[in-house]
């Protein structure tokens, strides 16, 4: 009974996950919470590691991740607000992913303690608003009912995304070890993978909403907006025959997203 469970729990999460990479307009800000998420945990086991082979102390190390979780705590509610006030969640998501992407190469390159410092502020500004943008982006595209079921899968996909990760982080060292490189080269090296990943994924976002202000206005959303798309309705109409036995009503799970712009 449990295996089954869970089974059934990893094939909608799989099934929902096609869904955010099949509309254009949730596919892309997804993509970049992904990477972020993943490039962060692979860098995760050596980066005290790293501060302490710049030359930080302990006492050092301490205020650098004080001063992440200073900054977020006050720049959150401020990417809250802005959403709030602008509808504006895809700007938020770009702006937070730039401060991700700024923040890490920062601290890549950081040749002292005072670089670790200005990496840690700026990462600060972006490192904890990105999920809850995402999540507000991915939560004005679909259906009230289906808000829970979202959040949920996106719990699952970064917690699946940092135990990968984190997983690939031994056998990863151990090919740049057996490539000659030193023990402090290597820890730049995983440093560095992280902004490689943010600095890709805010760069195709940013391009993608370049297209989006080039392109014409689209009309006002109807309160049928949350409707399947043209071109998902055949196949989200078998899903749901298949699913309820040919009844109409109720949710269908996973949620289908439109894309509104």
């Amino acid at each position: 009974m449990v295996a089954a469970l869970f089974l059934t729990s990893l094939r909608d999460n799989g099934r929902l996950a096609a869904r955010f990479c099949s509309a254009p307009v949730l596919r892309l800000p997804v993509l970049l919470l992904w990477v972020a998420v993943f490039g962060g945990s692979l860098h995760a086991p050596c980066t005290t590691f790293f501060y302490l082979s710049v030359g930080a102390s302990q006492e050092q190390v301490g205020n650098i991740s004080a001063i992440i979780s200073v900054v977020s705590m006050l720049t959150v509610p401020l990417y809250g607000h802005f959403i709030d006030a602008t509808a504006g969640a895809l700007e938020a998501v770009a702006a937070a992913g730039f401060c991700c992407a700024l923040g890490c190469a920062v601290r890549a390159a950081a040749l002292s303690v005072a670089w670790l410092y200005a990496g840690s502020l700026v990462l600060g500004f972006g490192a904890a608003s990105l999920l809850p943008s995402v999540l507000s982006h991915l939560s004005s595209h679909c259906a009230p009912d289906e808000k829970p079921k979202v959040v949920a899968a996106v719990a699952f996909q970064t917690s699946l995304l940092r135990l990968v990760g984190k997983s690939l982080y031994p056998p990863t060292v151990a090919v740049l070890a057996a490539a000659g490189a030193s023990l402090e080269l290597q820890y730049r090296v995983m440093m560095g993978v992280c902004p490689f990943f943010c600095v890709a994924g805010w760069v195709a976002l940013s391009l993608r909403r370049k297209r989006s202000a080039l392109a014409p206005v689209p009309p006002p959303p109807t309160p049928t907006s949350l409707a399947p798309a043209p071109e998902l309705a055949p196949p989200l109409k078998q899903e749901v025959g298949a699913a309820k036995g040919g009844q109409s009503g109720g949710a269908s799970w996973p949620p289908v997203f439109v894309a509104t712009a």
